[in-house]
């Protein structure tokens, strides 16, 4: 959402992290009326980190109007603090003129060689360049408005700094440097006693872990902030964190959930009248209504939003009102405007580099390519999606990884500076005092036992962290068996042991039957349930050693080492047997589940995993074609299904999606 930046620079060129509406503060009033710089600074402060931060944006208007009668004559390093104030409360819903102010600003700024100035005005121009053009085209700004925050030692600047490059790196999807940027905001703020600045990061941090797939850890920080801005009233952050946490319940599933959160959104941007947060709002109902079906209503929502983001100049989220709009028309089956819709999204969203977008146009874009008759575009388009999904999975993995590497890089920095300044501090004694070197040797070698001993702690702490990612990178999230990855580092293990001990080895290629229609007739919500369940029994079903992996949709492999073909097929058939027996009663009462499997052997021609699941798969599609509910092992003469002899055989047919 590009709103969010606006309300992100407005709180970091006026230094202030939150707003609280209409409280009774002793804000600009008491201040004298006469110039002075002594009172120029000292109101500036409040405004800028003290009790005037918990303010509305009419009260720190007011603020700024009294800096104005106390700006000190011919002043020109305080005039250009004073347009920093200006650049975003002014310009709240004018984009381009913001962005002309803050460039023009920016350059005197640079010209005076005035460090401090041109920082906020870089951070001003970035924001804008966000609505205006990308993220990305913001970033370059960010870094330099960071850069001359340390060069001019301004710890606040530099924090606010970090939390604004961190939430477009959150954004693009470098969630690791998104979460080290933050959490180090965080720490600047609180080191500077600046409690409420490192209050609003909990925003910042639940938006970076929600892009990162950690929901619950997103919800945990959003319901944290939403609980805070409640209790003080601040109602510009309370939209924010409202809204993104209908995102994350949207993502995990409630979109119920979601569309409440998202109304409640709607009714906090309504009662403070910003039409761009009311358009904000419109665009994340519709993703929640399209999510319900109810996609009428979505199109509403979107003809709404699309005018109020004209009506403020922000064209960056033009490309997913299309892809919402798109999704609202494939629902109503008119597939011709859907794509249409797709295609000026798909633009939009590569100019933006997206992964995550672009992996859920592709998606939706294919399924509508099918319905429309076009089965070689929606092939393609379907690839891409694939592309995209594994692309993004293993970004998020890496991010993971990264973002612990950043975090014991930091605490390693910090434990060196710590035993640096043990050691200068035990040499400044040394000088001061020689009689008293051996009881300062003696503390310093315990100091730096205490230092080791906590790198040592922290080093088995970080191993045992990046485990567990790398455990988590290779499970599937919905069933808790094994993803695409962790099947095939495991295949690849088994292939080498069963050559190397001239073992037999088996793969069975699992599909459950007709499973769309369980989609479109119960929900997804429901097939969700009916994977966990298949995946369970058949769980239960193998031997200690079997591999259960779900490769995708409502596809399963497993992996039998020491298995030959027909010892396989008898697994298979009971595992067959297993799930035709479930009961899906709490779903729906007449619901019954069956599964169709394809049983391939490790063969001598079989150059690699990819050879024997492409056999498997084979009898998986033959199994799908005879009727489904049956296992065919592959290379069988004849071609004849394995399968219960209770079982009626079923006339061949053609084979069926699912």
């Amino acid at each position: 959402m590009r709103r969010q930046w606006l309300e992100r620079l407005r709180r970091v060129v006026l230094a202030a992290m939150l707003s609280l509406p209409l409280a009774a503060h002793p804000a600009a009033a008491d201040a004298p009326a006469m110039p002075s710089a002594a009172a120029f600074d000292a109101l500036l402060r409040r405004l800028d980190y003290g009790d005037l931060i918990e303010t509305d944006t009419a009260h720190q208007r007011e603020a700024v109007a009294q800096l104005e009668k106390l700006l000190p004559p011919g002043d020109a390093h305080r005039r250009r603090l004073l347009d920093a104030e200006h650049c975003t409360l002014d310009h709240l819903d004018k984009v381009k003129d913001g962005y002309a102010y803050a460039d023009a600003h920016l350059r005197e700024a640079l010209q005076a060689k005035d460090t401090e100035a041109a920082g906020r005005f870089y951070y001003c121009r970035g924001g804008f360049q966000e609505s205006l053009n990308s993220p990305q085209d913001a970033l370059a700004d960010y870094d330099r408005g960071i850069e001359l925050a340390r060069q001019c030692n301004d710890d606040p600047l530099l924090a606010s700094g970090l939390q604004l490059r961190g939430g477009v790196y959150s954004l693009i999807g470098v969630h690791g440097k998104a979460l080290a940027d933050l959490l180090e905001a965080q720490h600047i703020f609180l080191q500077n006693e600046l409690s409420e600045a490192a209050g609003q990061t909990f925003l910042a941090i639940g938006i970076a872990y929600r892009r990162l797939g950690e929901l619950d850890k997103a919800r945990e920080f959003l319901n944290q902030s939403i609980e805070h801005e409640q209790r003080v009233g601040d109602r510009e952050s309370l939209f924010v964190s409202l809204v993104q946490l209908g995102y994350a319940e949207e993502e995990s599933g409630h979109y119920e959930a979601a569309l409440a959160d998202q109304e409640r959104a709607l009714a906090v941007a309504n009662a403070t009248a910003d039409r761009g947060n009311i358009a904000a709002a419109d665009l994340a109902m519709a993703g929640a209504l399209n999510a319900l079906h109810r996609h009428a209503q979505a199109l509403e929502k979107l003809k709404s939003a699309e005018e109020g983001f004209t009506a403020v100049g922000d064209v960056a989220d033009q490309g997913m009102v299309w892809f919402q709009r798109g999704r609202a028309y494939a629902g109503l089956d008119q597939h011709a405007k859907a794509l249409d819709n797709f295609a000026r999204a798909e633009a939009a969203f590569d100019r933006s580099s997206n992964t995550r977008y672009q992996e859920m146009l592709h998606q939706a874009k294919a399924q509508s390519l099918e319905a429309s008759g076009q089965p070689a575009a929606a092939l393609e388009e379907f690839k891409r999606y694939l592309k995209l999904h594994d692309e993004v999975e293993r970004q998020r993995a890496d991010q993971q990884a990264q973002m612990l590497r950043e975090q014991f890089d930091s605490d390693r920095s910090k434990l060196e500076n710590a035993r640096l300044r043990a050691e200068q501090a035990l040499k400044d004694k040394q000088v001061e005092n020689l009689q008293r070197v051996r009881q300062w040797q003696q503390a310093a070698m315990a100091l730096l036992a205490v230092l080791l001993a906590l790198l040592a702690l922290l080093v088995v702490r970080q191993l045992a962290r990046l485990r567990n990612w790398k455990r988590m990178a290779s499970i599937d999230p919905l069933t808790g068996v094994a993803n695409r990855r962790g099947v095939e580092q495991f295949a690849g293990r088994a292939i080498r042991r069963a050559r190397a001990g001239r073992e037999a080895l088996a793969v069975l290629a699992i599909d459950v039957d007709e499973f769309k229609r369980i989609n479109d007739s119960l929900g997804h919500a429901a097939g969700d349930k009916v994977l966990r369940a298949i995946a369970r029994a058949c769980q239960e079903s193998l031997r200690e050693g079997d591999l259960l992996g779900r490769i995708g949709g409502e596809e399963f492999l497993v992996l039998l080492p020491r298995s030959a073909g027909s010892h396989a097929a008898d697994i298979a058939e009971r595992l067959r047997k297993r799930i035709a027996d479930l009961s899906f009663r709490e779903i729906d009462p007449g619901l019954r589940v069956t599964i169709s499997i394809g049983v391939a052997e490790l063969t001598p021609p079989d150059a690699s995993f990819a050879d024997l699941e492409r056999r498997a798969d084979a009898a998986l599609y033959r199994a799908k074609a005879e009727g489904r509910n049956r296992v065919v092992v592959a290379g069988l003469l004849p071609a004849e299904p394995v399968r219960s002899a209770a079982l009626a055989p079923a006339p061949p047919r053609q084979p069926e999606a699912g």
